[in-house]
């Protein structure tokens, strides 16, 4: 469990998911909540994320913000979540917020620069404490969405490909355990 910025952050189901993300402060953060928890990225990745890095089917992860900065990466999207991407677009262009094919999505104090990592994850921090579920940050989100592909059964290799992850053994190291799936393999033992 993290604590203190030390060890890995825990792992979280929908549920638990669903109740910090309630008590997120703004439809920013909410939307930020989402796409990490559906796509498995970084928070340094989608807080960068551009306009122009999305489609109604991708997320664009550019080759200059991936860690390693090594390849692009595209990861799949739902339409509900390209629908909520566009729903928060109207809302920013109602507020008179710049949403030309290169800027932010995520902007910070100056709107010519996006929201900094440290300051969504000050937000989440609040909201991990009122949902009582100390030990979380934001890498629980890429923690939590492996784990549950991995729990539904979802190829090993496509996780990898999806995540980023260029070794399978740190991808393994992301993936949680649970205690009754070691309890169901323990009953099949000879």
């Amino acid at each position: 469990m993290k604590i203190n910025r030390q060890g890995k952050s825990r792992t979280l189901d929908t549920e638990q998911l669903d109740l910090i993300t309630s008590y997120l402060p703004s439809n920013k953060h909410k939307l930020i909540s989402l796409l990490l928890r559906k796509s498995a990225a970084r928070i340094s990745e989608i807080v960068s994320l551009r306009y122009q890095d999305l489609t109604p089917t991708t997320i664009l992860i550019p080759k200059q913000v991936v860690k390693g900065k090594l390849r692009p990466r595209e990861i799949p999207i739902s339409k509900s979540t390209f629908e909520q991407i566009i729903n928060f677009k109207v809302s920013c262009i109602e507020r008179g917020e710049d949403t030309s094919p290169d800027s932010f999505i995520f902007k910070g104090r100056n709107s010519k620069t996006s929201l900094t990592t440290r300051a969504f994850q000050k937000v989440l921090s609040k909201a991990v404490e009122r949902a009582d579920l100390t030990g979380f940050s934001s890498h629980g989100y890429r923690r939590s969405s492996l784990s549950a592909g991995s729990d539904a059964g979802v190829p090993i290799r496509h996780l990898a490909e999806i995540s980023g992850h260029q070794s399978m053994a740190v991808l393994q190291g992301y993936l949680t355990v649970k205690r009754e799936h070691l309890e169901s393999a323990v009953d099949t033992f000879a």
